[in-house]
């Protein structure tokens, strides 16, 4: 095909993909929150998907229901994976101009 320079597009991709490794480098220092119980069980998770930590409130502390303890756990763990995966793939989108890259941004 004349006119088509398939070294600028290698060019570009590689370039994009640059950027959106870059911007991986910086996600995994950023972090976001996972709640549960209205507060009483916070998880911060890295947006690489990495638990940071974990707060309890002294209130959700009953030995005698550790069931409520281990589902409020669950599910702030959870919430903070999903956000944190929401927030990666929001991030990458922009560099992408959101299409989604197999293997990279998605």
């Amino acid at each position: 095909m004349p006119g088509v320079d398939l070294n600028y597009f290698i060019r570009q991709a590689n370039k994009l993909t640059e950027k959106i490794e870059q911007r991986k480098t910086e996600l995994a220092s950023e972090t976001v929150e996972g709640k549960s119980g209205d507060g009483l069980v916070v998880v911060l998770a890295s947006c690489t998907q990495e638990i940071k930590s974990i707060k309890l409130d002294p209130k959700v502390v009953d030995p005698g229901d550790l069931a409520m303890l281990e589902d409020l756990l669950v599910a702030a763990v959870n919430a903070a994976l999903t956000a944190s995966k929401e927030h990666m793939q929001k991030e990458l989108g922009k560099i992408s101009g959101g299409i989604k890259i197999p293997g990279i941004t998605g």
